[in-house]
């Protein structure tokens, strides 16, 4: 413990060393010139000026300090995108991975004798994007939920961030060998983007900072905190992303290729008599009068005649203020209350044929 705690302490002062040498400089200037105002001979009218705007200075730079140190040891909190440095340490808090670098329990290749296993397979809405507590995504409550009506289950959760569903597949494939009986899949309106993804460069784009904001940022987790919640770059991302992935359902090679790939897919599950269910989450970012719902019109008529079970959570969510669907205000991701509900709406479906 003790090592531990030096070990901790060596790294704040050499992490927070320009901050804790500014409030040093900051409270030595400002004993020096009080004493020299002190001596000085000036009414005592300009005395109290003076000291009053150095004690403010003083003050202002101490209370920075303490904001930057909050920002950069204390607070967390996902974006979304991934720009944010305490978006960073939201992952490194709270994403834990398995010995299959899935953010889940270890996996056992051994299934026990009448136990039901089921895959929840997907991009960062299955992982838990937004979601600080594992037992709160919609994987978890399910398996809860089917333990407590008595059924023998293990719930994987294969959720990858980032992941379409080319690279869902692919990794699908790793994991085979684990004998599921269900696969869940949860999937979602950029789930259709391409290997050569249309996203990806809005992405880097929108990342890119001036040198003079970028040097700022790398040394303050506080100005980079300020910077993105006032820059407008921030919501133009997530509305060009959008934009880019429902023109991708315009496009028919794109569409096509898109369904060929999961006809294969299912194909390959069929063989070996594994039950699928698709549940689509709908964006919450786009949630409103003019959300796309010929998407999921799409997609469900699509996915229904492969004969799986589709489960659309979009009539459960337009009507609802997408605020109060959200992560956080930053984070579009689906937070708790949504995540209830897809475990709900899974649960009355696969209930009835599991033993």
């Amino acid at each position: 413990m003790f090592f531990n705690l030096a070990a901790r302490i060596t790294y704040f002062l050499k992490d927070f060393s320009l901050y804790l040498l500014l409030d040093f400089i900051a409270i030595v200037t400002f004993i020096f010139m009080s004493y020299k105002l002190y001596k000085a001979k000036i009414d005592k009218k300009s005395q109290t000026i003076y000291l009053s705007l150095s004690f403010t200075i003083v003050i202002i730079i101490l209370v920075f300090s303490l904001s930057e140190a909050y920002f950069r040891y204390v607070y967390d909190e996902p974006d979304g995108l991934g720009f944010l440095k305490v978006d960073k340490r939201w992952h490194q808090r709270h994403d834990v991975f398995n010995n299959y670098f899935f953010r889940d329990r270890n996996f056992e290749v051994e299934k026990p004798a009448g136990v039901t296993r089921i895959a929840v397979m997907g991009d960062s809405i299955t992982q838990g994007g937004g979601i600080e507590n594992v037992e709160d995504r919609f994987s978890n409550i399910l398996e809860e939920k089917l333990k407590s009506a008595e059924k023998k289950v293990e719930v994987y959760n294969l959720g990858k961030s980032g992941y379409d569903t080319t690279e869902e597949i692919k990794q699908y494939e790793n994991v085979r060998h684990l004998k599921f009986d269900i696969l869940i899949w949860e999937y979602f309106i950029n789930d259709i983007q391409p290997q050569t993804s249309t996203g990806t460069p809005i992405l880097v784009k929108h990342s890119k900072k001036a040198k003079i904001v970028q040097f700022l940022s790398d040394r303050s987790f506080l100005f980079d905190y300020v910077y993105w919640r006032f820059s407008q770059r921030y919501q133009n991302t997530f509305k060009e992303l959008a934009t880019a992935d429902i023109d991708q359902y315009s496009n028919q090679s794109v569409l096509e290729n898109h369904k060929k790939e999961i006809t294969e897919f299912i194909d390959s599950l069929n063989k070996d008599k594994i039950k699928v269910v698709v549940i689509m989450f709908p964006s919450n970012f786009l949630i409103g009068p003019s959300y796309p719902s010929h998407i999921h019109q799409i997609m469900g008529d699509y996915f229904r005649k492969q004969g799986v079970i589709f489960i659309d959570l979009l009539p459960d969510l337009k009507d609802k203020n997408k605020k109060t669907l959200m992560a956080s205000k930053f984070d579009p991701h689906p937070n708790e209350f949504v995540h209830k509900i897809a475990a709900e709406r899974l649960f009355e479906r696969i209930i009835f044929f599991i033993k």
